[in-house]
This record gives C-alpha cells, sequence and structure tokens, in this order.
C-alpha cells in the first residue's frame, strides 16, 4: 500500500512537470542588420497566422516568444526591404539566436516631367473662385471680395462700386468669357444698385490685374477683371437660400460634348439691412438676376458661344424720420428730419453676347464678339421733409 501511494505521489509530481514544460514558449532574438551590415530600427518581426508581434530596437535588436513543438514560419519586413520569411521548430524553453539581413528593394517608376507655364502678364493675380464663397459680406455681390485686395478703395459696402489706386470707379475693365460687360453706375447712392452682372456659381477662373495689364484688355487706366465661366461635363446644380434672398444654377452637357449650357437665377432683398440706416422708414428693394451661359461646337476647330443676362433691380423707400445728434458734452445738439412721400427706382438691364472661335493652328487663334446691353432707368421722387435743430 505504501509503494502504490509513493508511485502515485511521482506520477502525480510527472504529470506537473510535463504539463509546465509543455506550457513553457520557445524564445528567439537576435539582429537585423542590412546588407551593409548596418542595424535597422523598427522591423516588424510577426509570426506567420498569428496575431502581435515585435519590433527591433535602435540597435536592431529583437526578442520574441514562439510556441514550441510545431513548425512556425517569422517573417522580418521593413518598408523599403524584400520581406525575409524563417521556419522554426523549436523545444520548449528553447533559446535560439537568429541574425538577419535584410535586402533592400528598387522600385522602377516610369519617367515623370514636370512642366511650369509662367503666365503671359506677370502683373494679373489668380484668384481661387472657393474663396469668394468663404467670405461672408453684405451685399451678395461679387465684388465684395475684390475691395480686400491690394490697392482697392470703397466708401459704401452697399454698392459694387470701387476704384483702385487712385482711379474713378468707372475706369474699370470687367469680361466674361472674353465678352466686355457695361457697368452702369450710380454716383448718387450705391443701395439701388442691384445685383453685380457677375454670378459666383457659374465661375471657373478669376484674374484680377491693379494696372499695367496688357493690351488685349483695353486702355482704360485702371484695372481689370477677368472672369471665366465654367464649361460642364454632365448635369449638376447648386441651391441656396437665406433672409435675404437665394440663387440656384443648373448645367449640363450632351452626350458628345459638342453642346454645354450654363443657367443661373439670383434674388436679393437688403430691406432688414437698410431698416438699421439712420433714416428711418419702409424699405422694400427686389433684386433680381437671371443669366446663362450657351456654347455649341461646330466642328474640331470652330466654336459658337451666346451669353445672355436680364437684371431687374427695384428699390423703394418710404421716410418716416432721420434724428442726428452731434456735438459735446456740454452741449449736445439735435438734427431732425421728419419725410413725407416716397422714392420709387426701377433700374432694367439687359446683355447679349455672341462668340465665335475658330483656331487656324496652335499658335493663332480668331475670336468674333458682338454684343448688345439694353437699359431702362425710372427714378421717381416724391419726398418732402421738415427740419428741426435744437438742444438734446
Amino acid at each position: 500500500m505504501k509503494r502504490f501511494s509513493h508511485l502515485l505521489f511521482l506520477s502525480f509530481i510527472f504529470l506537473i512537470s510535463s504539463s509546465s514544460l509543455f506550457a513553457q514558449d520557445a524564445t528567439v532574438h537576435g539582429v537585423v542588420r542590412d546588407s551593409l551590415g548596418k542595424a535597422l530600427e523598427a522591423v516588424s518581426i510577426s509570426i506567420n497566422g498569428e496575431p502581435g508581434g515585435t519590433i527591433s530596437d535602435q540597435r536592431g535588436k529583437y526578442e520574441i516568444k514562439i510556441p514550441p513543438y510545431r513548425d512556425i514560419t517569422l517573417i522580418f519586413s521593413f518598408l523599403g526591404f524584400a520581406p525575409e520569411k524563417k521556419i522554426l521548430r523549436l523545444n520548449p524553453g528553447e533559446d535560439k539566436t537568429l541574425d538577419i539581413r535584410l535586402i533592400s528593394t528598387a522600385i522602377d517608376f516610369k519617367s515623370i516631367t514636370v512642366e511650369a507655364v509662367r503666365p503671359g502678364d506677370l502683373t494679373i493675380t489668380r484668384i481661387e473662385p472657393r474663396t469668394i464663397e468663404q467670405l461672408p459680406n453684405v451685399s451678395g455681390n461679387f465684388e465684395s471680395f475684390l475691395k480686400t485686395m491690394p490697392g482697392v478703395v470703397s466708401n459704401n459696402e452697399l454698392s459694387s462700386n470701387y476704384s483702385v489706386r487712385g482711379g474713378s470707379f468707372d475706369e474699370n475693365l470687367v469680361y466674361v468669357n472674353d465678352v466686355e460687360i457695361y457697368r452702369p453706375f450710380l454716383v448718387r447712392s450705391g443701395q439701388q444698385e442691384g445685383l453685380s452682372f457677375i454670378n459666383p456659381d457659374l465661375v471657373s477662373e478669376i484674374s484680377f490685374s491693379s494696372g499695367g495689364f496688357s493690351a488685349q484688355y483695353g486702355d482704360k487706366m485702371s484695372y481689370v477683371l477677368d472672369i471665366k465661366y465654367r464649361t460642364p461635363k454632365k448635369f449638376a446644380g447648386s441651391a441656396n437660400a437665406n433672409l435675404m434672398g437665394g440663387s440656384l444654377h443648373l448645367e449640363g452637357a450632351s452626350k458628345n460634348d459638342k453642346f454645354t449650357w450654363l443657367a443661373g437665377v439670383r434674388h436679393r432683398s437688403n430691406q432688414f439691412l437698410l431698416k438699421s440706416l439712420d433714416t428711418q422708414g419702409e424699405y422694400k428693394p427686389r433684386f433680381t438676376d437671371v443669366q446663362t451661359l450657351i456654347n455649341i461646337k461646330i466642328s474640331k476647330k470652330t466654336d459658337i458661344s451666346f451669353l445672355g443676362n436680364y437684371s431687374s433691380n427695384q428699390f423703394k423707400v418710404i421716410p418716416n424720420s432721420r434724428q442726428t445728434e452731434f456735438g459735446s458734452i456740454n452741449e449736445a445738439l439735435r438734427f431732425t428730419v421728419f419725410f413725407d412721400g416716397q422714392e420709387i427706382d426701377q433700374f432694367n438691364t439687359g446683355t447679349g453676347a455672341i462668340t465665335l472661335t475658330h483656331q487656324i493652328n496652335d499658335s493663332v487663334k480668331l475670336k468674333f464678339i458682338g454684343s448688345a446691353f439694353y437699359s431702362r432707368e425710372k427714378e421717381f421722387f416724391d419726398v418732402l421733409g421738415q427740419y428741426f435743430f435744437r438742444r438734446a
């Protein structure tokens, strides 16, 4: 009986030792170098089909635990070097040294040619159209962005009129797809001008020069704004709405790209802004603009396009009163005006231009442009005022 107990005890000790030995992992360590013998840092070492792994240190050294009693594949990989695979089979607790040399690999790329094209007129500044969308403005006009450019001055945030480097505001040139745009201006006030001709939803390229531009833009003394509208590739559109109005634009192209079209509609009212003026009253400004660009490709070398615009700008105000205080602390003065009557202004304008383009060869292009402008302006004033001046 004692012999049986002694044998059972020895068997139990053997089983514990065997299970402990079976559960013990083997260890693989070493140094990873390149073909020149330089240690490689951050080389990835992993067991194929198993999660986890390790990386080499600054001296290229690594250490990793692997399961015993079976074939495992160690993978050494590093960017710019061919991966190395080693198949190992180790016993429990075995410690193996394995140094690795990785061979660098080269990838052949096809030749790449980089060309830089210098604009013909170095005084022209290119403006990214997305910049216009990100800049908030009061009037909603495209020209509000230009007022932030060096040398550009404007005295009314509601007006699209401005001057450049001391020139007059009527010395400015505006081109849309090489068509010169006639810009009627109002010297008396900016609040009746309505919407600018340029529709930001249709713009693809913007070029601006504050002086020294080439002769192709004419003989004005101040500046030139050259706008290019998009050439659509597929049907698309956009819409925008806010408390002051909204806009909608659509564009499309035929399957063979021989016929493309752009169309945009805008509506705006500044009545919420005008209510904050010193002159109190009822303001009803309404500005509407419709614009289209159609292009037809007659042949490989000949295109014909039509640019059309119609705008209706109506300004109506019924003033009530205006009060201004000035003077000093010791002598404050107040100037008050009481109004009776109203002002109604109506400005309807239309622009149409046909452009025929013929490409003779790579160096010669002929472009014939015919344009017409229509304007009908009506201004009605029937306003009486009573003035009072007294101490505040």
